[in-house]
C-alpha cells in the first residue's frame, strides 16, 4: 500500500553522524489507531499528501530520500497532523493516539535543535500568554492600552531572540526555517536581506531559502518611490473599484479583517485621521481579508468605517494582499497622488504625524 513520491532537488547535504541516502520514519502509536497514516507537506498554502503507510499492530513506516532536511507532517485519523523535521536518518516516533501533540521524536538532529530553540523561547510565550490574559480580563481602556504596550515589548523581545539565534546558527537549515516561520511577518526588506545573507550558501536549494529570496524580490518592488501595483476588487456594495480611481489623492490602503483584534483596535485611530484630513485630499481604501461577508459588513458598521471597502472574501488568499506582500494584518500602505508608495507597514499611531507633514 505504501507509495512514495521522491523529492527532487539538486544536491545532498548530510546532517547526521551516520549519514545515509534515505530516511526511515518508524512510528509506534498506542491506542485505537486507524488503518492508514499519511505523510504530508505544506505546499502552496495547503497540505499535500505524498505518501501513505498501513498500520500494523500500531506501527507504520515511511521511507524516502531528502536532499535537505525539511519539515513534514504526519496525519493519523481525524487528529490534527503533527510535524517533524525529516532528514536522511532513522527517526522513531512514539506516542498515544489520543495525545499526538505530545509524540516523542528521536533520531533527527534538526528536530532536536528545533525543540531546543522552542524551549529557549518558552519564557517569552509564557509572558505573552499571561499578559494577554490580563488584557482580556479588564474593561479599563487605559489599562488595556498599557497592556498592549507590554505585549508589543514582549513580542519585540522574542523577535530579537529569534534574530540572534539565526545569526548564531547560520549553517543550519533551521535558521532559514525560523526566518520563514517566526520572523517573516514582522521584518521588512533591509532586515530580511541581512538575515538571509548570513545563511550558508550551500543551503540555497532549500524551499525555505527560495521563499526568502522570492520575498526579497517582491519587497524590492514595493519600496518608497515605486509605483503601487494596480488591482481591482468588488466593494461591499458590489461596485468594481480600481486602485487607479484614487489618483490625485493621498491614499491609505488598509489591509484588515473583522476577526483581527489589532485591526479593530486600530480602526478608531484611522477614523480619526480620515475625519481630520479627508478635506485635504486624503482618503482610505479598506481591503478586507475576511471570508464571511456578514461579519465584514457588521464590522464596517460597528467601527464606523465610511470609506470604500473591497474584498474577494478569500481570507488571507486575497490577491491584493499577495500583490503587496501582506503577511500579517493590520497592514497599512500610504500612496501619494501620483500612485507611488510613500511608506509601508505604517502603525496607526504614526499616521497623524506623517499626514500632518504631508498635508499641512
Amino acid at each position: 500500500m505504501r507509495k512514495f513520491i521522491p523529492l527532487v532537488l539538486l544536491f545532498m547535504i548530510a546532517c547526521t553522524n551516520n549519514p545515509t541516502n534515505k530516511f526511515l520514519l518508524k512510528g509506534n502509536i498506542s491506542g485505537k489507531t486507524p488503518s492508514t497514516a499519511y505523510l504530508q507537506t505544506y505546499t502552496d498554502g495547503k497540505m499535500q499528501t505524498i505518501d501513505s503507510a498501513e498500520f500494523i499492530h500500531g506501527e507504520f513506516n515511511f521511507t524516502g530520500t531528502v536532499t535537505i532536511p525539511e519539515r513534514y507532517f504526519i496525519k493519523i485519523g481525524e487528529n490534527r497532523p503533527f510535524s517533524l523535521f525529516v532528514e536522511n536518518s532513522e527517526i522513531e516516533i512514539s506516542g498515544n493516539i489520543d495525545s499526538l501533540s505530545e509524540v516523542k521524536i528521536t533520531g533527527s538532529p534538526i528536530q532536536d535543535q528545533l525543540n531546543a530553540y522552542k524551549k529557549l523561547g518558552e519564557s517569552y510565550d509564557q509572558q505573552m500568554q499571561e499578559t494577554y490574559n490580563k488584557y482580556k480580563a479588564t474593561e479599563d481602556g487605559d489599562l488595556k492600552n498599557n497592556i498592549e504596550k507590554q505585549l508589543d515589548s514582549i513580542y519585540d523581545a522574542k523577535q530579537s531572540f529569534s534574530k540572534e539565534y539565526v545569526k548564531n546558527n547560520s549553517n543550519s537549515i533551521l535558521a532559514a526555517y525560523i526566518i520563514r516561520n517566526d520572523l517573516i511577518h514582522s521584518i521588512e526588506l533591509e532586515e530580511l536581506e541581512e538575515l538571509t545573507n548570513v545563511l550558508n550558501p550551500e543551503l540555497k536549494e532549500s524551499k525555505y531559502i527560495k521563499y526568502l529570496i522570492e520575498r526579497i524580490s517582491l519587497l524590492r518592488k514595493l519600496q518608497p518611490g515605486e509605483l503601487a501595483p494596480e488591482f481591482s476588487q468588488e466593494s461591499i456594495n458590489g461596485d468594481t473599484i480600481n486602485l487607479s480611481d484614487y489618483r490625485g489623492k493621498y491614499l491609505l490602503i488598509d489591509f484588515w479583517a473583522s476577526w483581527c483584534g489589532p485591526c479593530r483596535r486600530a480602526n478608531p485611530t484611522i477614523v480619526e485621521m480620515y475625519n481630520k484630513y479627508n478635506a485635504k485630499d486624503f482618503t482610505v481604501l479598506g481591503v478586507s481579508m475576511d471570508n464571511d461577508k456578514e461579519k465584514w459588513a457588521q464590522a464596517i458598521i460597528d467601527d464606523k468605517l465610511v470609506w470604500d471597502q473591497v474584498s474577494t472574501l478569500e481570507g488571507k488568499k486575497n490577491l491584493a494582499g499577495k500583490l503587496y506582500g501582506v503577511n500579517s494584518i493590520p497592514h497599512a500602505i500610504l500612496i501619494d497622488p501620483e500612485g507611488k508608495i510613500i511608506e509601508r507597514s505604517i502603525h496607526a499611531d504614526k499616521l497623524d504625524e506623517l499626514l500632518g507633514e504631508l498635508l499641512n
